[in-house]
């Protein structure tokens, strides 16, 4: 740590200096400063010199914090509109409005229309990156735009942005429009995010010394706790439409239609009136005095961050460990959501919400509550290691739970990691004097945007080809589905109806005496396809023995199934879980009907689904049942046989089928051997019994292991370079020596040559 060289000879002198060296950095922002002329240089190339308290710095207190509050106020409000809207609703109307369109997902009759599919994922990954590239193109513009204007009008054009995407968002999903969700992301991505604004201001006017205590109020109470509110408040929401039990005839769309515009309505109206309280209660946060003169466009282009920071290597390492820290949010942004879903088999949003909720708790406490704490303890160096050590292990936490209730093991983690946040924030903002903070903040603005950017087309994407539809091998279809073997082995079942093939062209007929073959059904989960213990394929014998067939729901109403929901295996939300299943007939209604009549070919596709009946035992039948048929006609008929309908009436036992079943399969066995491809139609639900014994996939938890972990240890390792290798070049605009008092313009704040906590440790004193 470098040594204190003392303040110079003559007060004047330092004002005069520092006048001079703000004028030069208003005119020539862009030039870093170098030579031994000014007392501006000497402290760049010496950090442990004194240095005045920025003007902007508010040093009452209870002014301090009135307004600290009032900017966490927008924060919270903003972060808690980014939960209800972007982070939550918006994915899921995404989805939604995709698998309806584009994968014919209906939700009258199934319940997971808004989990992720291949094409859903691939349109979030795009909208969330044109969010992020909107972010980063701007980012720069808006931070040396505020270093001109001032950070209160910048801040509330970032709420009024929201609330045009949340206008966006409203109609997108009344017009069923994925193109207004795409472009609202764009405006949002523009207009910036608030956070941004929020730590630029509070760097203004907070004392070196109060910096990490504040930067971590505005995370923890302002950031953390606004997801925490908006997931809060948009479980409240889900519990109140999707989670009641709706009138019957209800539109199963309905309870979603309502659960989207209210989200979108409440995110509307909380950044609305923020914006408008914003615009008559917060006061500016920079000081004229130390506002650039004009604003230096060549410093507003995407890339101008890269000349403020590579003013140190200590600077670019930290940005680099910020960056990579940052790709693993956008990952986790763009990915956690549907691989949760996915990964535990969860059909229900509130269970995710759930899951949300938990997750910002614990890093709304951890970084309000926990950032002071362990900086008063270790410092503000040392706390870095420690939070960013936690940071890795909610990675390991999350990628080897096995069930969704171990999963919240990342919860806990998650409080020890948060404070890394506010205090490297403090660390980067502590580089530069008060006139480049804003720029700085911008280029902080930038670079999360692009960093983010990169992790969402990188996991999103390879994430969108994990979940693409698959078709199992069939070595897993069982040849002959007769009713001594009734199971199947595959990931996804197999397809519901068999193959009639007389010649054995498919070479997978096990008996040409009952010539079908049964193919494995596509898969829309891709790797992360469950396992279920006792799975049955979609053939359903009428007295299939337990456990847990699937069977239409008519079954159970009647007692003919008993369920007791008792399991093999764990996973998921307990061991369990029941499931409706849409049932389609193979066979067309029109050859039902015809040999049926209407009314029983309605109830025998409501109740038997697909065909359960041997083709072999058909055939034997079918020659005594013509002959009935010729005989009851015409007794005295040349074409009867007298004989076997004498046998057959007279010992019924003989048929293996009667006259109901067999009018029943005459329709089937018609329109399988003639290859009659009738109109599928939809004849109710059938309840599946899922216990499931994990997930088929050779690591499933090796998203979170990459972008928590993986990630999380790169961005630790260029931590641990900066300290190592480049210490010496830490400007430290962020320590305070507390001996010293006074206002802005009289107190001379000395460097302190260490990171003992005792010199960063956060104070109320004034």
């Amino acid at each position: 740590m470098l040594s204190d060289d003392g303040p110079p000879s003559s007060m004047e002198q330092i004002n005069g200096q520092q006048q001079q060296q703000q004028q030069q950095q208003q005119t020539h922002p862009d030039v870093p400063m170098t030579g031994d002329t000014t007392q501006a240089d000497a402290e760049m190339n010496d950090p442990g010199a004194n240095r005045n308290l920025s003007k902007s710095v508010v040093q009452d207190f209870r002014k301090q914090q009135r307004q600290i509050a009032l900017v966490t106020f927008a924060v919270l409000t903003a972060a808690g509109s980014y939960i209800l809207m972007l982070f939550i609703a918006m994915p899921l109307s995404i989805h939604l409005i995709v698998n309806m369109n584009e994968k014919g997902c209906d939700p009258e009759v199934q319940d997971d229309c808004f989990a992720a599919t291949d094409d859903s994922q691939r349109t979030l990954t795009l909208t969330l990156s044109l969010l992020r590239m909107m972010t980063f193109l701007m980012g720069s513009t808006v931070g040396v735009v505020s270093d001109r204007l001032g950070r209160r009008p910048l801040l509330i054009a970032a709420l009024t942005g929201y609330s045009v995407t949340a206008i966006l968002f409203l109609v997108g999903w009344t017009t069923e429009t994925v193109g207004l969700f795409i472009f609202g992301g764009m405006v949002l991505g523009a207009s910036s995010p608030v956070t941004p604004h929020g730590i630029a201001y509070v760097s203004d006017v907070s004392r070196p010394d109060r910096l990490a205590t504040n930067m971590g109020i505005l995370q923890g109470f302002g950031y953390f706790l606004g997801l925490l509110s908006g997931a809060l408040i948009s479980l409240a929401i889900s519990e109140s439409t999707t989670g009641v039990e709706q009138p019957e005839g209800t539109p199963a769309l309905d309870p979603y239609d309502k659960l989207f515009n209210i989200s979108y309505s409440v995110g509307l109206c909380f950044s609305g009136v923020v914006a408008i309280t914003m615009f008559f209660f917060l006061p500016e946060s920079l000081h004229k005095d130390e506002r650039t003169l004009k604003i230096d466009w060549k410093r507003a282009n995407p890339f101008g961050f890269l000349a403020l920071i590579r003013r140190s290597a200590y600077l670019t390492c930290l940005w680099v460990s910020a960056a990579w820290a940052w790709m693993g949010v956008g990952a986790l942004e763009a990915v956690t959501g549907g691989w949760w879903l996915r990964r535990y088999t969860q059909s229900e949003v509130n269970l995710f919400i759930i899951f949300t909720v938990m997750i910002w708790t614990g890093s709304a406490l951890g970084a309000a509550l926990l950032t002071p704490v362990i900086v008063k303890l270790f410092g503000l160096k040392r706390a870095i290691h420690f939070s960013m050590v936690w940071t890795i292990l909610v990675g390991f936490g999350l990628a080897f739970a096995p069930t969704a209730n171990l999963s919240y093991i990342a919860v806990g983690l998650s409080f020890f990691a948060a404070p890394v946040v506010p205090i490297e924030l403090s660390l980067i903002m502590g580089q530069v004097p008060a006139t480049e903070k804003g720029a700085l903040a911008g280029a902080v603005r930038s670079s999360e945007a692009f960093s983010k950017l990169i992790g969402i087309l990188l996991f999103g994407s390879t994430f969108a080809n994990y979940i693409a539809p698959f078709t199992p091998d069939v070595s897993c279809v069982p040849l002959d589905y007769s009713s001594s073997n009734p199971y199947n082995d595959c990931d996804c079942g197999v397809a519901t109806c068999p193959t009639y093939d007389p010649t054995n062209s498919s070479g997978r007929v096990f008996n040409l005496a009952n010539p079908f073959y049964y193919e494995a059904a596509e898969c829309t989960l891709g790797a992360l396809s469950p396992k279920f213990a006792a799975k049955t394929s979609k053939y359903i014998p009428y007295n299939v023995p337990e456990p847990r067939p699937i069977v239409p729901q008519s079954f159970v109403d009647d007692g003919y199934i008993t369920r007791d929901d008792t399991c093999e295996g764990g996973g998921g939300l307990g061991d369990y879980s029941t499931l409706e299943v849409s049932r389609e007939w193979c066979i067309g209604p029109t050859t039902l009907t015809a040999s049926l009549g209407s009314a029983l070919a309605a109830q025998f596709n409501a109740d038997y689904g697909c065909p359960g009946f041997d083709f072999s035992l058909y055939l034997q039948d079918a020659p005594k049942y013509e002959n009935m048929a010729v005989c009851e006609a015409d007794i005295n008929s040349a074409d009867c046989n007298q004989t076997l309908f004498s046998e057959t009436t007279s010992d019924p036992s003989s048929l293996n089928y009667d006259a109901e079943e067999f009018a029943i399969y005459s329709g089937v066995a018609y329109n399988i051997t003639n290859d009659v491809d009738d109109p599928c139609a939809y004849f109710g639900n059938a309840e599946l019994n899922l216990c499931w014994e994990g997930v088929i996939s050779p690591f499933p938890g090796m998203y979170p292991l990459i972008y928590l972990s993986g990630i999380g240890l790169m961005s630790y390792i260029f931590y641990i370079i900066a300290e190592v290798c480049f210490s010496d070049q830490d400007q430290k605009y962020w320590f305070h020596d507390k001996s010293k008092t006074g206002n802005a313009d009289q107190d001379n704040s000395k460097e302190v040559p260490s990171d003992d906590p005792a010199s960063v440790r956060p104070t109320a004193q004034t």
